[in-house]
Parts: C-alpha cells; sequence; structure tokens
C-alpha cells in the first residue's frame, strides 16, 4: 500500500512538472503573432514568453515589461486573450464591431482585456463591466 501512494504521488509530481509552463525565445512564437505583437504593441519592451501545452496544443503568452500580457493558440498563432495591466487594449486590435459597441454605449470607459471565446469574444471595460459578443461581434449580455 505504501508502495502504491509512494508511486501514485511520484506519477502526480512529474505530471505537474511537465504541466508548468516553459519560457521561451520570442522568435519561438507563430510568425503572426510575432507580427501581431510588432502591429498592435510596438512600444512595448518583452519580459518574458511562455508556452504552456495543454492537452493536445500549445498555448503561448508574452509578457511585457509593463505587466500587460497577450496569449495566443500554439497551433494557429491567433491571439486569444490580451489583458492590459496599464492602459487600454489597442484599438488595432479590436474588432471594428465592438469598438463601435463599447464608444456607443461606455464612451467614458476603457477596453482593458479581450478574449475569444467558444461563443465570440468577451471584453472586460476599466469599471469592471464585462461584456460578451458572438462571432460576428454582436452585443450579446453585460455583468458587473
Amino acid at each position: 500500500m505504501k508502495k502504491l501512494f509512494l508511486f501514485l504521488a511520484g506519477t502526480a509530481m512529474v505530471a505537474a512538472v511537465n504541466a508548468a509552463p516553459q519560457k521561451v525565445d520570442f522568435d519561438k512564437l507563430p510568425k503572426n503573432s510575432q507580427e501581431f505583437i510588432q502591429k498592435n504593441f510596438p512600444k512595448e519592451k518583452v519580459k518574458t514568453v511562455e508556452m504552456d501545452r495543454e492537452a493536445s496544443w500549445d498555448k503561448y503568452t508574452v509578457f511585457f515589461n509593463s505587466g500587460s500580457q497577450v496569449s495566443f493558440e500554439g497551433g494557429s498563432g491567433d491571439c486569444s486573450q490580451i489583458i492590459m495591466e496599464n492602459g487600454s487594449v489597442p484599438m488595432t486590435a479590436i474588432p471594428a464591431k465592438i469598438k463601435a459597441y463599447v464608444a456607443g454605449n461606455y464612451a467614458n470607459q476603457k477596453i482593458v482585456m479581450i478574449q475569444t471565446t467558444a461563443d465570440g469574444f468577451k471584453v472586460g471595460l476599466s469599471d469592471k463591466t464585462t461584456l460578451e459578443f458572438d462571432k460576428e461581434g454582436d452585443f450579446t449580455q453585460a455583468t458587473k
């Protein structure tokens, strides 16, 4: 019984170590991820890049010196999340319909987070309001 417990504990530790994000060089990001950073965050300095293996795909997260971060899907290299520590998500990284909706309905708020979801997009505003949009960028709901 004791050997079984030790074996299971050891296996769990190995799995936990393998699941930990690994630091990688910026040039290990998919090409379109690199271009996205260069286009939308030209003044940000990259602090670290981490690759996290989740199930059968990789996820890359770029951390900036400012504390902001951008995540990408490993296979496609598409942006999956932007979290701004200071300032707002660059307008060039926000779909047009979402920009227009926020400007028309939350003019005094900054977009500090945008994330792709299975259903579309989730947007976080500076007043802690969360907006949800479908895949076409049409508003579906707000929560605070």
